[in-house]
């Protein structure tokens, strides 16, 4: 479908269907609605917002020393201009120079500061979990940390009495898991370390053995011109037969599961934030002569998980027999890389058949999992599960297996669990170490113990207990095993997986399905261990311990191989992330507001504006914010301020580098009360009431699973939607009427699933059920489960499937199956609308990432509430159809607390409002039966007169901060275009001066002051009083109020940047520098930031036009 047909569609949606309005979450006779607040009491917050509501900061320590002065100025800052509460968190990007170590008695007695600071200034103190992050440190030993499976393997010949100590199944401690043994041929059972190829490379001075070598460092290939190869050659001297390669080679760009997933279209591949797909290292080719070489496979590249150590890739193929075998590399990187050379070892090729990039399927590695690749080998090449032999008691402790060997050639893995070395990260120092055991409650609970309930504690004995703990990103790695973990899986699926270990070190047992199958379980089982034992044991000591719990479970960079719904809905605030260089948004939030709405929390959290520069405006800032509100956010947790130790240095301490620009240092601190004002109004609406959503979009439960955009339906413009996975759908969806019902009072009209159809037993079961009792689901045909704990029940789901579906594989249709109705293959526009659901907002914007209008729906007792964004560089103005039978409507301004009517007429399918958005604006409209006659209409710029203020500007720049005093602007400029240096290097506030001539305004008129460009921060004076500060779109103040007749003085207080002073002291001697940076951030080169107003300043004579 094309644009313009489903623009065609959507008009049909809006204009054509007329439907019983109901008035609740789900339906007038719900009984479960959670939140009854009244339109009086949402006002209420808005004009006077709770500090519950006001967002909160990170508050980072770690990179310098502590002082009772800056502690004091930084709390006494956050609480001036709005912000409501701080979490104290030691993360150190830095060299931590004059730090004070953690638990030390200096740093205990800052801590207690700090809370009793915090207290005493009336802001909220929470804790982090740990020092730096996730959740480790020194009381975490080896046995404890994430662990993972490893094994040796030994082949033997038969007949005979084997007595031998086996080889070590790891490179440092480990824990004896089993033995298996089983038979293969010897001479599919061969690698090059066996069979001592010659081995010969054409790079000078590099030893190509060094490349097949077992050892921890890789070998550099230096970077080679586009097109030229490095061949590292084996011949073995007879003929060898391959069928997987394995390496470890040097990672390169950012994993899938690391990118941030951003608004977009769908696609066939994976796309998101920061990734780029990456071309083959080579290709591994054959020959039996030396000279003619065919392919056998593409080397493919490893990407850089999140803090992932795991670099090992192995490429399966069919069997292929030669004498030669060389690696071809060349091409390995794209132009542009900063790091071309590329390092490589480890290599092993080998005769065994293997699960094609086993190391993802088995959890070793987090990746999204694709169609498997493995070739089909024969039975002759893979292992038949019948004929495994336990061994694990003919082993002893000290490694020594003693068996009565059976005829032929046999194989003995000894399976063994070991450290994944994942190390906790950016803390202070002397509290380094191991990640704990996230399968483990008792490691998880060591973890508790050591760190967050000592903080508790301490803090409790003087009446300063925090009042919450919360947890950043996991970002140590995957792992896949625990102690204990064959009986988790056996109680969660019903069968034993000693027999399928060989698998997850990349074997073939029973078949190459058989084994995915397998794979797919032991994944699935790991992330509900993770659910379960981590987050949940975290719920529930922060229960005992009476403090609130914010965790991002796992978190956006999916280095766990975890379920990202189930494990945020393990938590008492889920929550997301949104950065500051996504200026278009992204998803990660979609999740926690997702996992909110389908787990019945009430907060939606987000860690906010993370890595903002000194460089961005709060305008910028703003657009973030916009869109995390549109995504039903309601909760922000700046990522970070922070903490500066002195009161004569700026900006002071960096952050290590990072910025962490949102504290006192910055030029615009004072003057950024509204910025904060604006996000506690909005955060405080967005709580009240229930969220309406119309569809609940199932992404599949085939771990690491989360929202990813590419995989997403054409969501046609009008429609909310949230995501799922398996658990919230199957325990907390039931059919009520047509919709979808969970017991906290959420409703959805569709559930949606997407187009992975990861669809195991019990959820075609539940899907079957709901679509029986009423329910309308748009979803693909699917062809099986992906679990083995479902094969056995096969009959059932091709049953289940031609019972929905139908016995033939339609392409695209609509079935009525009991109450409820199914649709498939068509677009999903054409399902919504042959299901009679109209839009929640009837609305035609750009509807792309960059031109759209994003909204957000709240359902009060006797309200709607419409978060509303023009997410676009144009005004939108235009009719949209509210899907609601209340009549009037209202505009609320977050940016002004103000409030408006707005036109509105109440037709049979809902209410049509006119509305006009400037550029970036963004508000609330607000729907009910209360009379508007009170209010003024919105102003939309069209009953205006405009008036450019001519004439020179007296323009005033601090000379404290370089600038050279008085200065008159005869027009308007860019303070970096100036040929003066201390005007073009200058940061801070300089002050325009004015005398005009002005009339007062005239009845229902007022007096506008506006700005084309005013880059950054405006705070506007009229007649010596306080006007207003204008920082975001509208642009402008309103002088109404403090207009004389005749001569006014009008002052403006300009403030910019703080980065364009660092920029002009980058090429200065520290001596001659007004800043200081630790460390520095600003290069002499460093684009500068475009300052003060530019333009034109316009006088604006507005008619105000009542309601009626």
């Amino acid at each position: 479908m094309n644009k313009r047909q489903s623009i065609k569609v959507l008009r049909r949606i809006v204009m054509g269907s007329i439907l019983t309005l109901g008035y609740s979450a789900c339906s007038p006779s719900h009984p479960d609605v959670a939140d009854s607040a009244t339109i009086k009491e949402a006002w209420d917050e808005f004009s006077n917002p709770s500090d519950s509501a006001r967002t909160k900061v990170w508050w980072f320590h770690g990179e310098t020393e502590t002082t009772r002065e800056g502690i004091t100025a930084d709390l006494e800052a956050y609480k001036r201009v709005g912000v409501g509460g701080v979490v104290y968190y030691d993360q150190v990007h830095g060299k931590g120079e004059h730090a004070l170590p953690a638990f030390s008695a200096g740093w205990w007695e800052m801590l207690k500061f700090a809370a009793s600071e915090a207290k005493r200034v009336g802001l909220s103190f929470e804790i982090n979990l740990s020092n730096g992050y996730v959740a480790g440190g020194p009381w975490i030993t080896k046995a404890l940390s994430m662990q993972r499976l490893t094994a040796s393997d030994t082949i033997i010949r038969g007949k005979q009495q084997f007595a031998a100590v086996l080889p070590v199944p790891g490179d440092d401690e480990f824990w004896d898991i089993a033995v298996l043994a089983f038979p293969v041929s010897q001479n599919q059972w061969m690698t090059n370390n066996s069979q001592r190829p010659k081995v010969t490379c054409n790079l000078p001075g590099v030893s190509a053995e060094d490349f097949f070598r077992k050892k921890s460092r890789l070998t550099t290939i230096p970077p080679q011109q586009s097109g030229k190869s490095v061949y590292i050659n084996l011949d073995f001297e007879t003929s060898f037969t391959a069928r997987s390669i394995t390496y470890r080679v040097s990672k390169r760009s950012k994993a899938s599961t690391g990118a941030m997933n951003v608004p977009g279209a769908p696609a066939d591949e994976f796309y998101g934030s920061s990734y780029v797909k990456q071309p083959p290292l080579g290709q591994l080719e054959v020959s039996d002569d030396g000279i003619n070489y065919s392919k056998v496979c593409d080397l493919k590249p490893i990407y850089q998980a999140a803090a992932s150590r795991w670099d090992q890739k192995t490429v399966s193929f069919p069997a292929v027999t030669g004498r030669y075998f060389r690696l071809n590399l060349h091409d390995w990187c794209l132009a542009g890389d900063q790091r071309p050379e590329m390092a490589l070892g480890n290599v092993a090729l080998s005769s065994r058949a293997r699960i094609d990039q086993w190391e993802e399927r088995a959890g070793f590695y987090s990746e999204y999992i694709l169609k498997n690749l493995t070739p089909a080998y024969t039975d002759e090449e893979i292992i038949d599960p019948k004929t495994i032999v336990d061994l694990t008691s003919k082993m002893g402790t000290d490694g020594r297996l003693e068996w009565d060997v059976p005829e032929g050639d046999w194989v003995i893995m000894r399976f063994a669990h070991e450290s994944t070395g994942g190390p906790s990260k950016h803390g202070r120092a002397n509290l380094k170490g191991l990640e704990c055991d996230k399968m483990s409650v008792e490691a998880v609970t060591t973890q508790w113990n050591n760190y967050a309930a000592r903080m508790i504690d301490t803090l409790s004995t003087i009446n300063l207990k925090p009042d919450g703990v919360i947890m950043d990103s996991h970002e140590a790695g995957a792992q896949n095993w625990t102690p204990g973990f064959e009986q988790e899986f056996l109680r969660r699926k019903g069968y034993d997986l000693f027999s399928y270990l060989p698998a997850m070190m990349g074997y073939i047992v029973g078949s190459v399905a058989e084994t995915d199958a397998f794979l797919y379980d032991l994944r699935r089982t790991v992330a509900d261990v993770i659910s379960d034992n981590y987050f949940g044991t975290l719920q529930t000591l922060c229960n005992k311990a009476d403090v609130d719990f914010t965790a991002q479970a796992t978190g956006n960079g999916l280095s766990l191989v975890a379920d990202n719904l189930q494990a945020k809905g393990r938590v008492q605030k889920p929550q997301g992330e949104f950065w500051a260089k996504h200026i278009h948004g992204s998803y990660d939030i979609k999740e926690a507001s997702s996992a909110a709405h389908i787990y019945g929390k009430r907060i939606a959290s987000a860690e906010a504006y993370t890595d903002a520069k000194f460089s961005q405006s709060l305008a910028e800032l703003k657009n973030l914010a916009d869109f995390a509100y549109a995504a039903q956010v309601n909760e922000f947790v700046v990522c970070a301020s922070a903490y500066q130790p002195w009161l004569d240095k700026y900006p002071g301490s960096t952050g290590g580098g990072r910025h962490y620009c949102l504290n006192r240092n910055n030029t615009y601190w004072e003057y950024s009360r509204p910025f904060w004002d604006y996000q506690a109004r909005c955060a405080g609406l967005m709580r009240k009431g229930m969220p309406v959503v119309d569809l609940c979009i199932y992404v599949g439960q085939n771990p690491p699973v989360k929202l990813l955009t590419y995989r997403l339906p054409e969501i046609p413009e009008g429609y909310d939607w949230d995501v799922c996975t398996s658990e919230a759908l199957t325990t907390r969806m039931s059919a009520h009427g047509s919709e979808i019902a969970l017991p906290d009072g959420m409703c959805y009209k569709m559930l949606v699933v997407q187009r992975n159809n990861d669809m195991p037993l019990h959820v075609l079961r539940h899907i079957a059920q709901l679509i029986e009792q009423g329910g309308v689901v748009y979803a693909p045909r699917p062809d099986s489960s992906a679990s083995l704990k479902d094969k056995v029940d096969s009959v059932e789901y091709k049953k289940l499937v031609a019972q929905l579906w139908g016995k033939e594989d339609v392409v695209s249709g609509k079935r009525s199956v009991g109450k409820g109705t199914l649709y498939w293959g068509m677009p999903l526009a054409e399902a919504l609308h042959q299901a009679g659901i109209r839009p929640d907002m009837g609305i035609v914007s750009g509807n792309t990432p960059t031109d759209k209008v994003y909204f957000a729906h709240r359902r009060l007792a006797d309200a709607d509430v419409y978060f509303i964004n023009n997410h676009s560089p144009r005004p939108f103005k235009d009719e949209v159809a509210l899907r609601t039978s209340l009549s009037n409507a209202s505009y609320w301004d977050p940016v002004t607390g103000k409030r408006y009517g707005l036109p509105a007429r109440l037709v049979a399918e809902g209410l049509h409002v006119n509305i006009t958005l400037l550029p970036g604006e963004s508000g609330f409209i607000v729907v009910s039966d209360d009379s508007q006659e009170e209010l003024m209409l919105k102003p939309t710029r069209e009953n205006e007169r405009l008036e450019a203020i001519k004439g020179d500007w007296q323009v005033y720049f601090d000379p404290r901060w370089g600038g050279p005093g008085e200065v008159v602007f005869p027009v308007l400029t860019d303070w970096t275009k100036h040929a003066d240096l201390g005007i073009r290097y200058y940061s801070g506030t300089a002050v325009y001066r004015k005398k005009i001539n002005l009339g007062k305004a005239a009845a229902n008129e007022e007096l506008i002051l506006r700005f084309d460009s005013l880059n950054s921060i405006g705070r506007v004076w009229l007649n010596g009083q306080e006007v207003s500060t204008v920082w975001c779109t509208p642009w402008e103040a309103n002088l109404t109020p403090f207009v004389k007749n005749g001569e006014n003085k009008l002052e403006i207080e300009v403030v910019n940047s703080l980065m364009n002073r660092m920029i002009g002291d980058a090429s200065l001697p520290e001596s001659k520098r007004l800043t200081y940076a630790y460390p520095e951030i600003a290069k002499s080169t460093d684009r500068l930031v475009p300052s003060g107003i530019t333009g034109e300043v316009w006088l604006v004579r507005r008619f105000l036009q009542c309601i009626n």
